[in-house]
């Protein structure tokens, strides 16, 4: 018996006290003014998208220590994604992460999703590890980091990702650096900061139209003594400077052209572009106003 027999089996078993405890919350309801079908709408449109990574065991800084029936490949990754939203009916949506989850043909990965009942959401890319065969090392930082070079090879990788997103069907691009100091001294906070926004404005210049650029913070993590994106307010401090630098712009040029631009829908609504922004939390992605 498939996954969706299993919950078509159940659901039969449980609807007969589900339609009766259903019609008495109604009741209650609507002695508040509250209309249950309504609530129930805005609860069924609710989604989550999942981390590929999320279907992996997870480790700690000491060790991982992986589980029977592991995915290791992108290919099982989607087939446990999709016994998911089999069992929630909330989560379509992938996450993938680059280059954790490259494959030589994204086309070919796309359909493989929609044949499951999934699609890809934000791309996540991956700017704090080494890769085989990759020029400079991040060990001390990647967006941030003192040598331009290794700066520019970090803006590149996202830029691919964006690329790599497009031929995904993907409209959003998920950016968390590990970057930061493990003693006072090691390099200056403030400097480090303005590097990540001066390399953050360049893979925002490099967006596709209608694109939305996340930034994620993690609190205590991964530095000792100080991580460049700690929290929601050096968070929001960036993603404020980024819609300004690409909101100042006029789009004339090919490269200017496919900034961060809000959507129309938000423009339309007021005569001046205010400047909002993104932010994701380690548990989950939240809208502190809205994209940038």
């Amino acid at each position: 018996m498939s996954v969706k027999d299993h919950v078509a089996d159940a659901n039969a078993k449980a609807a007969a006290a589900h339609d009766a405890a259903y019609a008495r919350l109604g009741e209650e309801l609507a002695a508040r003014g509250l209309d249950a079908g309504e609530l129930a709408g805005k609860a069924a449109a609710f989604r989550v998208a999942v981390p590929s990574w999320g279907v992996g065991t997870g480790g700690t800084r000491f060790a991982r220590f992986p589980g029977p029936g592991e995915p290791s490949t992108v290919h099982e990754k989607l087939r446990d994604c999709a016994v998911i939203n089999d069992l929630t009916r909330i989560t379509p949506g992938i996450s993938p992460h680059i280059p954790w989850d490259m494959v030589d043909d994204f086309a070919a990965l796309r359909a493989e999703a929609k044949e499951l009942g999934l699609h890809f959401d934000a791309v996540n890319s991956n700017t704090f590890q080494d890769s085989p065969g990759q020029e400079h090392s991040y060990k001390f930082g990647s967006l941030t980091h003192v040598d331009a070079a290794v700066r520019r090879q970090a803006v590149e990788h996202n830029l691919r990702c964006m690329e790599i997103g497009q031929q995904m069907g993907s409209d959003a691009l998920t950016v968390w650096i590990a970057d930061g100091s493990n003693f006072p001294g090691q390099h200056s906070i403030a400097g480090a900061f303005e590097r990540y926004l001066a390399s953050m404005k360049e893979i925002c210049a490099g967006a596709p139209a209608n694109w939305r650029i996340y930034v994620e913070y993690k609190l205590f993590e991964p530095a000792f003594y100080s991580t460049v994106i700690c929290d929601w307010g050096t968070s929001l401090m960036a993603a404020q400077e980024l819609t300004l630098a690409t909101t100042r712009r006029t789009p004339t040029s090919r490269r200017s052209s496919r900034g961060c631009w809000p959507p129309a829908s938000w423009a339309a609504s007021t005569s001046t572009r205010t400047a909002t922004a993104t932010t994701t939390s380690t548990a989950a992605r939240s809208t502190l106003t809205a994209c940038f």
